[in-house]
């Protein structure tokens, strides 16, 4: 009988392989989705040319903003397809690896992980948000994206997704001292294909020492 991180890792490596299939169709739906609004609540918290790390780059829609916008950009994602789609629309060389790998540590102003680590699953979700807040510099932030609701699923097209609503995140940020949720806001459409689903949209910043929501 196959453990619960069997089934998990089956799981993710079903919405992988749903990415891997589908990499041409999906960077072209999602392409010109305006981000405008959500760029700019996050880049209030980037310097200037700052670094920041696209989790989950997809396409690379966005890591091409970020760095039209004059900043210095890293991405990585779980799918080869699409991290061989975002590196020949960007120029940036998309690394290959889950949430999980990421090793990198106090290296970015940001860390961006729009509609990326709600394919995460529930109980691996803290020690991929912890990955990601230790690749952050002090004070850096951190933008997460989410569906709006609560529990995993698994979709007809084999994609697993974590919903999330914002008892839910406070309760998981309670538990990491090293971040502060600054920011946390429901949005119907913004940053995705109009019309599909409310979103919840959050904004932490990476602190020093104890703390929490």
């Amino acid at each position: 009988m196959p453990s619960p991180a069997d089934a998990v890792r089956n799981e993710d490596d079903g919405t992988i392989a749903y990415y891997d299939r589908t990499a041409e169709a999906y960077a072209k739906a999602t392409l010109d989705v305006d981000m405008a609004p959500i760029y700019r609540r996050f880049l209030a918290h980037v310097p200037p040319a700052g670094e920041i790390l696209d989790a989950g780059s997809g396409s690379g829609r966005d890591t091409l903003a970020f760095l039209d916008l004059g900043y210095r950009v890293q991405a990585f994602d779980a799918s080869a397809e699409l991290c061989a789609l975002s590196s020949a629309l960007t120029g940036v060389a998309t690394r290959h690896l889950r949430f999980q790998e990421l090793d990198d540590e106090n290296a970015f102003d940001g860390v961006w992980a729009c509609a990326s680590l709600l394919h995460v699953a529930e109980a691996e979700l803290t020690d991929a948000i912890v990955h990601l807040v230790r690749a952050l510099r002090l004070g850096g932030a951190l933008y997460m994206s989410f569906k709006l609701g609560r529990g995993n699923r698994v979709t007809h097209d084999g994609r697993m997704f974590t919903d999330m609503d914002e008892p839910g995140l406070r309760a998981i940020f309670r538990e990491l001292p090293q971040a502060r949720l600054d920011d946390v806001w429901i949005s119907g459409g913004e940053g995705t294909l109009k019309g599909r689903a409310d979103w919840l949209n959050a904004i932490a910043i990476k602190q020093e020492g104890g703390g929490g929501l």
